[in-house]
């Protein structure tokens, strides 16, 4: 009787081992109900912040490809509009690339320019962000179908080209925060497993 109490919990030990093994093994991961398209748009404005000041923009519209319905990655482009630097300036951004990973980090894929107008008697003036990982953390939470995802990015490199958008030169001083929402187009749903 003896053994077979001990065989039972050396049973149940294992079964717990297996299950904690099980979930250590699991990776965070973005899931989609079938492949397709993406969109999605801002919930909040979009705000680059670096030694000059700030830029915000009111809208973000996002598309891309899934092109599997589980993937530990995800790219995307996304085109700011309705943009104001310095609270007063108009500003233009230029469509950005890029790919987020399930383990929450971001990659800029392509260059991003943001041009300052900011009055007829100053001159125009540029802030261009080159590809990079920057440091900070991109939280990702299912809604619905849908999936909310929360920029708080830091560190983020830039060549400003002087004028209003602050002394001329590199940068590693730039921030990044905002919240968007992002849908499969066409019904079905978006998310990610942690």
């Amino acid at each position: 009787m003896r053994s077979f109490k001990h065989f039972g919990v050396l049973v149940v030990v294992f079964a717990l081992c297996a299950i904690g093994a099980g979930n250590a093994s699991a990776a965070p991961k973005f899931t989609a109900s079938a492949t397709g398209s993406l969109a999605g748009h801002a919930t909040t404005n979009q705000v680059f912040t670096a030694g000059f000041g700030s830029v915000s923009c009111a809208k973000a519209a996002w598309s891309g490809t899934i092109s599997s319905t589980e993937s530990t990655e995800q790219e995307a482009a996304v085109a700011y509009s309705e943009c104001k630097a310095l609270g007063v300036a108009t500003a233009h951004i230029l469509e950005e690339d890029y790919l987020i990973t399930a383990n929450r980090t971001v990659h800029f894929l392509t260059s991003t320019v943001i041009t300052v107008t900011k009055t007829v008697f100053t001159p125009h003036c540029t802030i261009t962000i080159t590809p990079q990982t920057p440091g900070g953390v991109v939280d990702l939470v299912p809604l619905g179908s849908d999936l909310r995802i929360f920029w708080t990015l830091t560190g983020l490199k830039y060549h400003s080209s002087g004028g209003p958008c602050g002394s001329a030169g590199e940068h590693t001083d730039g921030t990044f925060e905002g919240t968007d929402e992002v849908e499969r187009v066409g019904g079905g749903s978006i998310g990610w497993d942690e």
